[in-house]
């Protein structure tokens, strides 16, 4: 094609030639054929002129048309392209996995007018020394917290690892010592709904917690609550759930927890669709067995049992949630430490309690209050040889026949990340007397 398109180029360009000569010799020599008379030399210039004009427009036509065959007939130029850059591939700056780093710094400013033992920073019940009158001021940052989560899917399965740390450790002056409060490894199976959990997490019968800022969250006070070592499986079935479980603190004596066997939990629980999500019933229990050395250094077989009812109703601008509970040996799995069995008779000791707690979003955005309402009950009559007005005052220390606690607050949320809370708690604890204290809190959050 190239080829031919030359030729044709080449043979108009030499009709172009024998067009132009005739031309260029008639300007040069125009008189040749002109008349001599000077009318008939005008006249005969005028229609020289005006064939002249034609041909330049033909020439200028044929001259285009010539020029533009040529640029065609030009070799087309081929154009690389180059090779796109490889991509970089992408190093994750934490982990290969979905990473999530959060926490908050809390910060809480108490007023006490009483004495609290078991716990200083947080509430247990009111002391049981003579000296438990007295006003106090605390400034307590231990309930900051770090977190990190990780997370990854493989097909129908989801992994996630979970640590979270508060400043509950050891305490000496303001050094102090992070500790956990989980740590664990969730293996889910998104085809079938099936959960399975170890590591040390919440407890997982009577789940429920009062919307308070008190780190304490009602213990002793009627809410049973911990973390605790635990291997937990889940299995939901439509707006059903059901879980069982082995849980037991930590080994801290080879010798004195021989014989100890886990709890064995189990809980159901159902969705109600009828209310906002999130809320629900259950009902859970368990069982666990282990020997414990009595004051008289005889070793005795404990059988510890528990029932617990709880309810969680969301309804905008309302939640209301709370646990009913009974049982026998229910100590320091359930933060309620040395309340399990009587050491004097080696007899496990019978217990009911509960709490109720109710949250209220006002119109006025950022806007919250709470309130409610525990109780901690222990059968006075496993209670024998217990004498609360011996000086034994660390013996005593979280021993009580009976306590109750109330608590009300106002939330704000000033931004995104910062909320400020204002708690009041009355305390009211009976052991052969009735002691009754009050807190006040101002906790401020950085949530990140």
């Amino acid at each position: 094609r190239r080829g031919k398109m030359s030729r044709i180029v080449r043979k108009k360009t030499v009709i172009l030639f024998f067009l132009l000569v005739p031309l260029i010799l008639g300007l040069i020599f125009p008189q040749i054929t002109f008349a001599k008379d000077p009318e008939k030399r005008i006249q005969e210039l005028e229609k020289k002129l005006e064939s002249l004009e034609k041909q330049v427009i033909e020439y200028k036509n044929l001259l285009k048309e010539v020029l533009e065959e040529k640029e065609a007939a030009k070799p087309e130029k081929v154009v690389v392209k180059e090779a796109p850059a490889p991509a970089k591939e992408k190093h994750p700056v934490w982990s290969k996995f979905d990473v999530q780093l959060g926490g908050r710094i809390k910060i809480d400013t108490h007023y006490d007018t009483v004495a609290f033992d078991a716990y200083n920073d947080f509430l247990g019940v009111v002391s049981s020394r003579p000296n438990y009158k007295g006003d106090s001021i605390n400034f307590n940052p231990r309930d900051t917290r770090f977190e990190l989560i990780v997370k990854h899917n493989s097909g129908n399965l989801t992994g996630v690892g979970r640590i979270e740390t508060d400043f509950y450790g050891g305490v000496f002056g303001n050094n102090i010592a992070p500790r956990i409060r989980l740590a664990y490894v969730d293996l889910t199976n998104n085809k079938t709904h099936t959960s399975f959990r170890v590591g040390q997490d919440w407890v997982p019968v009577a789940q429920q917690n009062p919307h308070m800022c008190e780190f304490g969250i009602m213990a002793g006070g009627g809410n049973l609550w911990w973390r605790i070592p635990q291997i937990t499986l889940r299995q939901k079935y439509g707006d059903f759930e059901f879980l069982a479980s082995l849980m037991r603190h930590r080994r801290v004596s080879v010798y004195e927890e021989q014989w100890s066997w886990p709890w064995m939990l189990a809980r159901i629980a159902y969705n109600l669709h009828c209310l906002d999500k999130g809320s629900l019933i259950a009902l859970g229990g368990g069982y666990m067995t282990d020997k414990r050395t009595m004051l008289d250094k005889t070793r005795v077989r404990l059988h510890r049992w528990l029932a617990a009812f709880e309810y969680k109703f969301k309804k905008n601008p309302f939640e209301l949630k709370g646990e009913v509970w009974v049982g026998q040996g229910i100590g320091s799995h359930w933060l309620r430490y040395d309340m399990g069995y009587n050491p004097m008779t080696g007899e496990e000791i019978r217990s009911q309690g509960g709490f109720v707690s109710l949250l209220y979003k006002t119109p006025i955005k950022k806007l919250a209050f709470a309130g409610g309402f525990g109780i901690d009950h222990a059968t006075t009559s496993d209670l024998k040889g217990w004498d609360f007005k011996t000086p034994d005052y660390d013996f005593y220390k979280r021993r009580f026949k009976q306590n109750l606690e109330w608590f009300g607050n106002i939330q704000y949320q000033v931004t995104d990340a910062i909320k400020f809370i204002l708690e009041y708690i009355h305390m009211n604890t009976m052991r052969d007397e009735v002691r009754e204290g009050n807190r006040i809190t101002f906790s401020t959050f950085y949530r990140f």
